[in-house]
């Protein structure tokens, strides 16, 4: 019997984007959007890579990293980067999987 079958890094990674562009007016502040939206061609990161133990955290599902991918979308300004999402996507085409942790609204102190 032949293991689950998996999209590749790059198509989870598309498909993240995706989610993120559709859900983000929803879970981020006006003006989170609206940064996003402006910067995000000349700024704009999308990072994947295997996902971190604080997922555990988060999800009641054993993470394994061979199926699935953690992938981050955010600016990256001069002096600092602003993380929108922090996204654990299934690579696994059988068993669709998406959890997205937004940025918190931060309250100046």
């Amino acid at each position: 019997m032949s293991g689950p079958r998996l999209y590749s890094e790059e198509e989870v990674t598309h498909q993240a984007y995706d989610i993120f562009l559709e859900l983000a007016p929803n879970n981020l502040s006006e003006q989170d959007v609206e940064d996003f939206n402006e910067y995000r061609e000349e700024l704009g990161f999308i990072e994947e890579g295997e996902p971190d133990a604080q997922w555990q955290d988060f999800v009641a599902l054993e993470i394994e990293p061979e199926l699935f991918v953690q992938v981050l979308v955010g600016l990256e300004f001069e002096n600092e980067d602003v993380l929108f999402a922090k996204i654990l996507i299934s690579r696994d085409k059988d068993a669709p999987f998406c959890h997205i942790l937004w940025k918190e609204t931060e309250h100046a102190e």
